[in-house]
């Protein structure tokens, strides 16, 4: 009779110990110190708007990658600005502890008149509100083309000031106004 004591306890043991295996399976293994912790999200749009003056921002991407030292990740984004700007870049890099938006790669801005500013990389302060570009800057609009060696951009991206062999091609009635 004691025989069926020692196997039912036997079996509470085993189903005890096989409970507790899988619940340390779930919660994983703990990280080692120094790794930083990520997370990512497909399709995202995110909406931003300061206290101080109201001033709203959209922004989306097709992937957007956070780490735990405050930077994020862009691919594919695109920034739509209250004064009508959109700026449409591959990738970028954002610096919550600076505030710096780092943009790599081909980028267009257009304007609300539907110009547009075609560029390769430019580093933007959102705490100065100014950006610039070290790599040649192509103008686009209705009245002409204006290429540069590079850019500095003020006022959310309505004020380009252009630096370097500064070139351009105008439609002839823009100097009949």
């Amino acid at each position: 009779m004691w025989y069926k004591y020692v196997l039912v306890l036997a079996v509470i043991v085993i189903i005890a110990l096989i409970i507790l295996y899988s619940q340390n399976k779930e919660m994983g293994s703990p990280l080692k110190s120094g790794y930083a912790l990520t997370r990512s999200a497909t399709n995202v749009v995110m909406f931003e708007r300061k206290k101080d003056t109201g001033k709203t921002m959209v922004v989306s991407a097709k992937e957007v990658v956070e780490t735990g030292d405050q930077v994020t990740y862009l691919k594919d984004f695109h920034v739509v600005q209250q004064k009508g700007v959109k700026i449409n870049g591959k990738d970028a890099i954002y610096d919550r502890n600076r505030s710096i938006l780092e943009v790599k790669g081909p980028v267009n801005i257009e304007t609300k008149d539907g110009s547009q500013v075609l560029l390769t990389g430019f580093v933007w302060d959102r705490e100065s509100q100014k950006a610039f570009s070290k790599n040649p800057v192509k103008l686009e609009g209705r009245e002409g083309i204006i290429v540069a060696d590079a850019a500095e951009f003020s006022d959310e991206f309505t004020q380009i000031a252009l630096i370097g062999r500064v070139h351009a091609k105008i439609a002839q009635n823009f100097l009949n106004h």
